[in-house]
């Protein structure tokens, strides 16, 4: 089993969100990889058991998507070592990680940066697409080691100096900026995957389950 890892700091907004988005995405567009992926999340500075934030449930709605069940879990040293990928949604969550277990770095990428070097990836990886767990493995341990490369030499898998790695965190903001954030990160999971499961999966520019919404009240 290949285990994706989504962090960020109270694991009640954005990291379920992008779990759930994942998920959605990969029984969608990629359903070969599904029964060998598992998705989960935790939050820097979470408090062990709390649900996710009332909006982030209400947005996830809106896509057809359920975070009622959701528990806020804390990032371990155990979570990153059982992790085959860390998936950070901004800069400040590396910097936890490599205090929290230094070692795993090397497997943590933001996840906007991936999406924004998604050309220069497919470049050299190719877009044939990943079919069982072990072609998975190989990619994703390729795509990692080409990551490092197109990275700055500060052991970060990330634009250290850019606020355009970073997943705003919409916590205490309304319902139009959860959506904008989900939008968001829909849109650098879609680049993430194509980059680790290659292809383009079964729905070509597919359109946002959002685009049919023609008013939101905040």
């Amino acid at each position: 089993m290949i285990s994706v890892l989504f962090v960020c700091t109270g694991n009640m907004c954005r990291s379920p969100m992008a779990e759930a988005l994942f998920q959605e995405r990969l029984l969608r567009d990629y359903p070969q990889l599904a029964p060998f992926v598992l998705a989960h999340s935790a939050g820097t500075a979470a408090v062990e058991g709390n649900p996710a934030s009332s909006l982030a449930v209400q947005t996830m709605d809106l896509w057809g998507l359920d975070l009622d069940g959701h528990r806020a879990a804390e990032l371990t040293r155990s979570l990153l070592r059982g992790a085959d990928l860390v998936v950070a949604l901004a800069r400040e969550h590396l910097f936890a990680i490599e205090r929290l277990y230094p070692k795993a770095l090397s497997k943590s990428v933001a996840l906007k940066h991936v999406a924004t070097v998604e050309k220069e990836l497919l470049d050299r990886l190719g877009e044939e697409p990943v079919l069982d767990e072990e072609g998975a493995r190989r990619r994703m341990v390729r795509a990692l080691e080409l990551l490092r490369e197109l990275s700055p030499q500060d052991g970060f898998i990330a634009d250290m100096e850019s606020a355009a790695s970073d997943i705003i965190d919409p916590i205490g903001g309304s319902l139009s900026v959860y959506l904008g954030v989900a939008e968001d990160m829909d849109k650098a999971l879609e680049g993430a995957m194509h980059v680790l499961c290659a292809g383009h999966g079964r729905q070509l520019g597919g359109e946002s389950p959002l685009s049919n919404l023609t008013e939101v009240k905040d």
